[in-house]
């Protein structure tokens, strides 16, 4: 497993978590076996938006062998449009596809001898643990269709309650959005998320892949030297942009099906490591 927590100056700890298994059948999609090694937490597709049965299982004993935490990472029921695309849902189907996905991959984790300790849209726990667990990660246009639609995230909050009723399970999600703001509301753990492989607009919201720029391995160190040395970030149009929840913990969400996937998870990699370094040194 990759180095776990980078300790910034007032000690925020600092993850590094990747969508993974998101292939399907005999094709493969995305480097997942160079990654394992650099990341903190894996997002594992359940089986609709991508992955399947055996990959699943494969990227869970990946995971488990790696030492990383394991998220479960669903997505609405559209292969063909790798769950990017918006899909009309009824809370009860939002409720249902998130049990069925949820479920499938956190008694698989189980029966591997793993253990479920959050969904993503997420968490980022403070201690580690073996077997390491499980993260829950919304994929896609569901991701922002629960930001969007409160009563479709009650939903999804719902089934993800159904893990673990007496102790519920860390979320995942954006901070500032109705992820955040139902999850305190449900009692919830919540857990921001930063991205730094897509943009944010001049004020602060999350923009889809489509309406991204295309990222740089330098593009994304300058993102990471930006955010870890001054807490802020850069918009779309390269303009400093201030994020509250810098000041504290969260982590950073990157995705394995772009091209340049390993080139952009090994420069976040670089750059926390590098900056948790220079920190104790300085006895931080």
């Amino acid at each position: 497993m990759a180095s776990t927590n980078g300790i910034t100056r007032n000690g925020p700890r600092i993850s590094i978590n990747c969508d993974m298994g998101e292939g399907y059948a005999r094709w493969k999609l995305g480097p997942d076996d160079e990654l394992m090694p650099l990341i903190d937490y894996a997002n594992v597709a359940c089986g609709f938006h991508a992955g399947d049965h055996s990959i699943m299982l494969k990227s869970v004993r990946s995971a488990l062998r790696h030492r990383v935490r394991i998220g479960a990472h669903p997505g609405l029921d559209d292969i063909k449009g790798f769950g990017r695309r918006r899909v009309d849902v009824t809370e009860d189907e939002v409720y249902s596809l998130a049990l069925y996905q949820l479920g499938a991959l956190k008694t698989m984790v189980e029966a591997e001898g793993g253990k479920l300790s959050h969904v993503k849209v997420g968490a980022l726990l403070t201690v580690l643990r073996y077997p390491p667990p499980l993260i829950i990660q919304v994929h896609g246009a569901l991701y922002f269709m629960l930001r969007d639609d409160p009563a479709l995230l009650r939903a999804f909050l719902r089934a993800h309650l159904s893990l673990s009723p007496s102790d519920p399970i860390p979320f995942f999600g954006l901070a500032g959005t109705a992820h955040e703001a139902i999850c305190k509301e449900m009692g919830i753990p919540f857990v921001p998320e930063l991205f730094v492989d897509i943009d944010y607009n001049s004020e602060g919201r999350l923009l889809s892949v489509p309406e991204s720029k295309v990222p740089t391995e330098q593009g994304i160190k300058d993102k990471m030297a930006r955010i870890l040395n001054d807490r802020e970030t850069f918009d779309i149009d390269l303009k400093p942009l201030k994020l509250a929840f810098l000041d504290g913990s969260y982590s950073i969400c990157l995705h394995s099906d772009m091209p340049t996937a390993l080139a952009n998870v090994k420069a976040a990699r670089e750059m926390v490591d590098r900056f948790r370094a220079e920190a104790q040194g300085r006895g931080a």
